[in-house]
């Protein structure tokens, strides 16, 4: 099956005249038949408006699977938010990624004053040497900046700075190892935990929750 988001042009996403609605575009993505609003929301418990045939809807359900009902309204939900369903026009991109990526620039872009926040968790079950059981978190949380204002994003500053910080060990003779190396030995992760944690104030916490 050939990928919904797919980077292959699309002569609807691509017009000579008139840009598409994103309820056409959407259609012509899927392989939907029907471009009825009720067809594209319709959920489960709507089964009269799914005797139509390929509508929307189901469409879009032919490309995934729902673990519940109240999921996959909620699913359906957000995508009528971004706009999928409506009658506002896309921003051609020729393929259906980029012209996702066009409209998602404009809809969820940061209003000014806005910060964004990363949030990583890992969860451990250990069982110890002498038996007993623990159940142990690991989670970096970090806001950003502002939007518009000085200072980093929270993403910007988790992604720019732990490279940063290998390339200068690098540049200073502490990492003396050649090739492509991935922090995941003590000799190597160590320091740059050290560092970002006292000179960045990133670090995960440890807590034991069982």
């Amino acid at each position: 099956m050939k990928p919904v988001l797919s980077e292959e042009p699309l002569p609807i996403l691509n017009p000579k005249g008139h840009p598409a609605s994103w309820r056409e575009a959407t259609a012509a993505i899927i392989g939907a038949v029907s471009r009825v609003e009720e067809d594209l929301v319709a959920g489960e418990h709507t089964r009269s408006l799914l005797q139509r045939g390929a509508n929307l809807h189901i469409a879009v359900k032919s490309k995934c699977q729902f673990p519940s009902e109240d999921e996959e309204e909620r699913i359906i939900a957000g995508l009528r938010w971004i706009g999928l369903f409506s009658d506002d026009e896309i921003t051609p991109r020729s393929n259906p990624l980029d012209t996702l990526c066009a409209t998602l620039e404009q809809k969820m872009k940061y209003e000014d004053g806005e910060k964004d926040f990363v949030m990583l968790q890992h969860k451990f079950e250990i069982e110890h040497v002498d038996g007993t059981k623990e159940v142990r978190t690991s989670t970096l949380a970090e806001t950003g900046a502002p939007y518009g204002g000085k200072g980093w994003s929270a993403m910007a500053k988790l992604v720019g700075v732990p490279c940063a910080v290998a390339v200068k060990m690098v540049l200073d003779g502490a990492i003396g190892q050649h090739g492509v190396l991935a922090p995941v030995t003590e000799e190597l992760a160590t320091p740059i935990r050290e560092i970002l944690k006292k000179e960045y104030g990133i670090e995960l916490k440890e807590k034991t929750i069982a």
